[in-house]
């Protein structure tokens, strides 16, 4: 385990950051631990803090699983963040399998514990273990170049592309 852990958390509960917060304390390995309610605002966060590079990112299961592996899909193509492992921060009762959580992009999942001694200890599992692993980008068009991409469907040179479900919830 790192001397010291950078993290960020994406949790809109306060209590719920204060808990996670208290934990890395009793862990004495904090460095630094930014927290954001939702995607959106992580998602900003990361892009105008390009000095900023967490050892893991936490993501709550209040954030729907679809959404979060838009998120997901958005930080693997930052080249800083690509290996980050992100770990998905289950209610203690939610039934997601990893396997499930995997195939969007998580790369662990942490339940969320009754007390701080609790949610250290599980913490200290997740920083124990070793997340080394290749990541593979898949290209996504830019929405900047939508414009381009009009242009090319409409002389017959690209297929059109299935629209975006809508995400909230």
């Amino acid at each position: 385990m790192k001397k010291k852990i950078t993290s960020l958390l994406i949790e809109e509960k306060a209590d719920q950051r204060i808990q996670f917060y208290l934990s890395l304390d009793l862990l004495k390995v904090n460095q630094a631990c930014v927290c954001q309610d939702n995607t959106f605002e992580a998602l900003a966060y990361l892009k105008l803090q390009p000095g900023f590079i967490p050892d893991y990112i936490f993501i709550s299961s209040g954030v729907p699983v679809a959404h979060a592996a838009l998120f997901i899909q958005q930080i693997r193509r930052l080249k800083r963040l690509a290996t980050v492992p992100v770990i998905h921060f289950a209610a203690a009762a939610e039934q997601l399998s990893l396997d499930n959580l995997s195939t969007h992009g998580f790369t662990d999942c942490l339940p969320k514990q009754p007390d701080i001694y609790c949610l250290r200890d599980a913490l200290k599992i997740i920083f124990e273990k070793d997340y080394s692993r290749t990541v593979i980008v898949e290209p996504v068009p830019v929405l900047s170049n939508v414009a381009s991409l009009i242009k090319e469907m409409m002389h017959g040179n690209q297929t059109t592309q299935e629209a975006p479900r809508r995400l909230s919830a």
